[in-house]
């Protein structure tokens, strides 16, 4: 697991929650799993009027992909960036790139994981490695990176609610997300 910390300016940061916020009623996403739905929005689930906010994220994926190529010692590509929602939801030990008997699961091709964390004012809500019994406390404006295949889960955040924006790295190029290379 690696952190940067000061990865996002904490005004950037607060300018994505308030846009999700504005926006998540009308464009927050459906994936048909009632554990996400409307608690997820992609670049591309924000509206032409968030467009900063757009750039924000554009930003932060492009300074993300450049740290975890170098991680990686390869070139890495970004499947996806999303900003979430966690409002006492836990998430049980799982990896990125399989279901826990190990078959794979719908994005097999995710190598790397990353969660940059926008807001810090609430209790609980660590990140946790089982296998090697990290824990990470998340403070806002920080980027964690660490291999999507390691096994790591959320604990439920209390006092308040949990902004995140986690993307997810591959070196296959034909998993990256086509909103990685648009410009705004």
């Amino acid at each position: 697991m690696q952190e940067l910390r000061n990865f996002a300016d904490r005004d950037d940061c607060l300018s994505v929650i308030a846009a999700y916020e504005r926006s998540r009623a009308a464009h927050g996403a459906v994936v048909g799993d009632p554990f996400f739905d409307r608690r997820v929005m992609w670049i591309s689930s924000f509206p032409d009027s968030e467009n900063e906010v757009r750039r924000i994220l554009q930003r932060w994926r492009h300074r993300a992909t450049i740290v975890a190529s170098a991680c990686a010692g390869a070139r890495l590509y970004s499947d996806t960036t999303q900003v979430v929602r966690w409002d006492g939801q836990s998430m049980p030990p799982h990896r990125d790139h399989c279901h826990p008997d190990g078959s794979p699961n719908g994005t097999p091709w995710r190598e790397w994981a990353g969660i940059i964390y926008l807001n810090d004012d609430f209790a609980d809500g660590r990140l946790v490695f089982p296998e090697t019994g990290e824990t990470y406390r998340p403070v806002a404006g920080s980027f964690i990176l660490f291999p999507g295949a390691l096994l790591h889960g959320l604990e439920s955040p209390t006092g308040g609610p949990r902004y995140t924006s986690p993307t997810w790295f591959t070196r296959n190029p034909l998993h990256e997300d086509p909103w990685a290379t648009v410009q705004l």
